[in-house]
């Protein structure tokens, strides 16, 4: 009986504790009107008639029961405007007050706050319920010019939110069909807002590609493969490198159907001189792919034009999707030897977008042409075929690609997983310093050359 007792007492002591808890005790000061039993507010940012609070909530009884939340309001006068969210962030490219938000369950959608006729007023932007993608520094987009932010979806172009007045505009899609580019990081918007240029990374860009508002596309223009310079800082805005590279890199232009399209800065058609055009783009990525050949883009090589559809069988099998970006001579042109059918740019194998080129010949003929081409312009090259089998643990072609090549280990992981899935595949692939190129027989006969990889090989990430 005396140990019922015992914890009988126990339990009205720790009643009384509760009772006595002061977070339990209703709330006090200059925002109690705002606050609920057991919250207290840590911080008020004010700013015009808006005021953003840190609120902590405490409940249960003493400090070993209770439990601690924490959580930001944002009031308006007396008012409550959004009552629990877990960020609020003021948009400080206005004088008056603007705050980026979220509320509902689980703070799903994202909200503008803001004040019209002296009421507050909460735009709901329905472009975000799918998510978007963000950083501890950047929760509610990245800025790109004053009043307009962009917002990054996963794999996709994502949306821009503009104010003011608040203007919501979903980007459109740059990939369609079977190109496989993957071009979905935004690089620059058009002078007048409805046209946007569209990368493949935004750290490591390879090719360019313009779509408009309503879905229209421009045909991609490749780029030498480079990396743009380490941010100074590591919470970044992760797109600042790209969009400074791209005003100095890009020029907006109107095309001959008076749409906008961008030409890379001081790239000349002519710059090519008296190196054939086309067995540069699978000897040097840097000098090959400032060449272009998208009769629609004055800043690439005239004299080609869309392959027709005789020529698009030549790249792919009947009944098969078409690539959407493939370029034939006007006049007759030869490359390693052999006649030029088709020049197709595509992402369809490659880890960057790069050019497949279709020849007449047989495949030998093309390779022997492909080393004497490297030896003459002294490029070192590996003959992924003519290494030796592999030892232990080493990798395919370690030893010869060390030394031809210069590659720290850094490199390795990323080239040994190519040399590993290409390794099933037919042809001779050859390794050079910026490019790994694949010469294998076509289906429909002649030779392909395909350019696996572009990267810089002796880089140390």
């Amino acid at each position: 009986m005396r140990a019922t007792a015992r914890r009988g007492g126990w339990g009205l002591a720790l009643l009384l504790l509760a009772g006595c808890n002061p977070f339990t005790e209703p709330p006090t000061g200059q925002y109690a009107d705002v606050l609920e039993r057991g919250e207290k507010v840590t911080k008020a940012e004010q700013y015009g008639r808006f005021t953003a609070l840190s609120v902590e909530y405490r409940q249960s009884g003493g400090s070993l029961m209770s439990t601690h939340n924490e959580s930001m309001r944002l009031i308006h006068g007396d008012k409550v405007v959004v009552k629990n969210t877990d960020a609020i962030e003021r948009w400080t490219d206005f004088a008056a007050p603007v705050y980026f938000t979220k509320q509902g369950e689980e703070n799903q959608l994202l909200v503008l706050v803001h004040e019209r006729a002296g009421k507050a007023v909460i735009e709901k932007i329905h472009a975000a319920e799918n998510g978007y993608e963000g950083t501890g520094s950047y929760p509610h987009g990245f800025p790109l010019a004053p009043g307009v932010r962009y917002f990054p979806v996963s794999q996709l172009p994502g949306f821009l939110v503009s104010a003011m007045p608040v203007t919501i505009t979903p980007l459109p899609r740059a990939s369609a069909g079977g190109d496989s580019l993957q071009l979905h990081d935004l690089a620059a918007v058009s002078p007048d807002g409805k046209s946007f240029a569209y990368v493949d990374s935004e750290y490591a860009p390879s090719v360019v590609m313009v779509v408009d508002a309503d879905g229209k596309r421009r045909a991609p223009i490749p780029l030498p493969r480079f990396y743009l310079a380490d941010a100074p800082i590591y919470d970044f805005n992760p797109y600042e490198q790209l969009w400074v590279w791209s005003r100095t890199s890009l020029a907006w232009y109107r095309n001959g159907a008076g749409r906008w399209d961008v030409q890379p800065k001081g790239i000349d058609p002519a710059a090519a001189g008296t190196r054939n055009a086309v067995e540069q783009l699978f000897i040097d990525d840097q000098t090959g792919y400032r060449t272009c050949f998208a009769a629609t883009n004055r800043a690439c090589l005239p004299g080609w034009r869309a392959a027709n559809a005789a020529e698009l069988r030549l790249t792919h099998g009947k009944g098969d999707d078409a690539p959407p970006f493939a370029y034939a001579p006007l006049e007759p042109v030869t490359a390693f030897g052999q006649k030029v059918n088709v020049l197709l740019f595509a992402g369809i194998c490659c880890g960057v977008a790069s050019y497949h080129l279709y020849l007449d010949g047989a495949p030998d003929a093309v390779v022997a042409q492909l080393a004497a081409r490297l030896r003459e312009s002294r490029t070192p090259f590996v003959r992924v075929d003519q290494c030796p089998p592999r030892s232990g643990n080493d990798g395919k072609c370690a030893a010869q690609l060390a030394q031809q090549l210069g590659r720290p280990e850094s490199m390795g992981r990323q080239l040994e997983n190519m040399l590993d899935t290409m390794e099933a595949q037919q042809g001779v692939l050859f390794v050079m310093p910026s490019l790994a190129v694949l010469v294998r027989a076509g289906e429909q006969g002649g030779s392909v050359l395909q350019t696996v990889m572009r990267a810089n090989f002796s880089r140390k990430d």
